[in-house]
Parts: structure tokens; C-alpha cells; sequence
């Protein structure tokens, strides 16, 4: 058994090395309907301390990120279940750099189809929603996924797939509607 000390202290680093993608991570999953960044922070806390709780039985050396992720997103699970989360937009940061290199006709079209993409992500199905922010964003594995979800790994990759297609289609929908009002 590991001594207490290197174990807080392991756990310690992984949470600082992890904070900012942990937040990320739930402010994703949660969906764009508020900006309150202090639901997200809570969630990530809350999946802390369940983790801190634990920590002894947990191995550290490896940055602990796998283990914290999952714990985020069946946080943030949960409180669906619950109806006790709000939907979060996602990093407001990572929105205002989008088009920054581009011209500005570039720049507010990057915006325009930044902002379609969004809306058309929200509008997915729930467990759709979570399991391409898990892929995409997180590149977390099929089986993974499915544990974190509590899925199996065929409906993940159903979920993705049907994602995927409306995602496609509906920005094919927009550059068509683009199109003829040019």
C-alpha cells in the first residue's frame, strides 16, 4: 500500500495537471443553454471529492485523467437524471479564437457556421450529444465510452454514426440555404 502522502500528492497533481479539460469536459457535455461556468466547476468538484474519498484505492502514476474523466461525465449524468443540470455552453474561449487567423468575411463566416454547429450539436439526442463530446473532444475509445455511458459499444458507434449524419446534413442544409440566397 502506497504511503499517504505520495498518495495525496499524486492526487494532487493530477487534479491541478487536469482542472481546465475537466471543466471543459463537463461545460460540453452539458449543452449550451446557460453560460453559468459555476454549474460546470461544481460538477467537476463534486466528481472530485467522490474521487478524493477513494483516492488510496486508485493508481495516480499515470496523471489520474482517465480515471477523473469518467467521474465528470457520470457526474454530469447524474444530475441529467436528476434534472438538476443546465445546459452550459461550451469554453467561451475556445469560441472567440475560432476565425482569428482569417480575414474578416472569413472570420464572420467561421462565427456564422461555428454558431449553426453548435445549435445542430444541442439539438442532438442526449446520450448522442455526450457520446461524440466523449469521442471528438475527449478521443476517448468506443469501450470506454460505453462504460462511461453505461452502453454498449455497438449503440455507441449507432449513437456516433446517427450524430455524425445529422451533423453532416444539417450543415449541408446550410450552405445549400447559404447558396441560394447568394
Amino acid at each position: 500500500m502506497p504511503e499517504p502522502n505520495s498518495v495525496n500528492q499524486a492526487f494532487e497533481e493530477a487534479v491541478n495537471a487536469n482542472m481546465g479539460r475537466l471543466v471543459a469536459l463537463a461545460r460540453s457535455m452539458m449543452g449550451a443553454q446557460s453560460r453559468d461556468a459555476k454549474q460546470a466547476e461544481d460538477i467537476v468538484q463534486d466528481s472530485l471529492l467522490k474521487l478524493f474519498r477513494l483516492r488510496d484505492s486508485y493508481d495516480w502514476s499515470n496523471g489520474g485523467w482517465s480515471l477523473m474523466a469518467k467521474a465528470v461525465a457520470r457526474t454530469v449524468i447524474s444530475c441529467r437524471r436528476r434534472r438538476v443540470g443546465q445546459s452550459l455552453d461550451a469554453d467561451p474561449a475556445i469560441y472567440d479564437s475560432l476565425g482569428s487567423e482569417n480575414d474578416p468575411s472569413e472570420a464572420y463566416s467561421t462565427a456564422e457556421t461555428t454558431q449553426k454547429l453548435r445549435k445542430l450539436i444541442e439539438s442532438l439526442p442526449e446520450a448522442w450529444r455526450e457520446a461524440l463530446t466523449l469521442r471528438e473532444q475527449q478521443q476517448m475509445g468506443y469501450r470506454e465510452i460505453a462504460r462511461t455511458l453505461e452502453a454498449t459499444e455497438s449503440q455507441v458507434k449507432t449513437w456516433l454514426h446517427r450524430a455524425r449524419v445529422r451533423l453532416a446534413d444539417g450543415l449541408r442544409d446550410r450552405v445549400t440555404d447559404s447558396a441560394e440566397q447568394a
